[in-house]
């Protein structure tokens, strides 16, 4: 229940940094609060990209913990790339915030997923 706790809460970072990021709107082409589809678009595809990782985190057989910790590295990789966001604009550096935080807890997620014997020496 750990594996999908983190799941749920690696979610809700997303989502917060969603809404960070359409706050700080840079451009007339990128995510806004004003159009308020897109954004619910948006949550949806999170959602429906965070379906795999929690569906695998039932099953405790080595090989399916490794494939949804290679899934779950995809979360961490986008939690990285979107911290420059906030460094480089001054007036956004809660996205770099919010999204160090989503990688810190995306990356302990991805530990607890993988299997022990992965850790294990032989």
């Amino acid at each position: 229940m750990k594996r999908l706790g983190l799941l749920v809460l690696t979610l809700i970072v997303s989502i917060i940094a969603l809404f960070v990021t359409a706050y700080y709107q840079r451009d007339f082409n990128t995510l806004s609060l004003d159009d308020s589809q897109i954004i619910q678009a948006s949550i949806i595809i999170m959602v429906i990209l965070f379906i795999p990782p929690v569906l695998l985190s039932f099953f405790n057989h080595k090989f399916w913990r490794f494939i949804s910790a290679i899934y779950q590295s995809m979360f961490f990789l986008g939690f990285i790339v979107l911290v420059p966001t906030g460094v480089f604009s001054f007036n956004a550096v809660f996205i770099s915030i919010v999204s160090l935080v989503g990688a810190v807890i995306s990356l302990w997620s991805i530990f607890i997923t993988l299997p022990e014997s992965f850790f294990k020496e032989e």
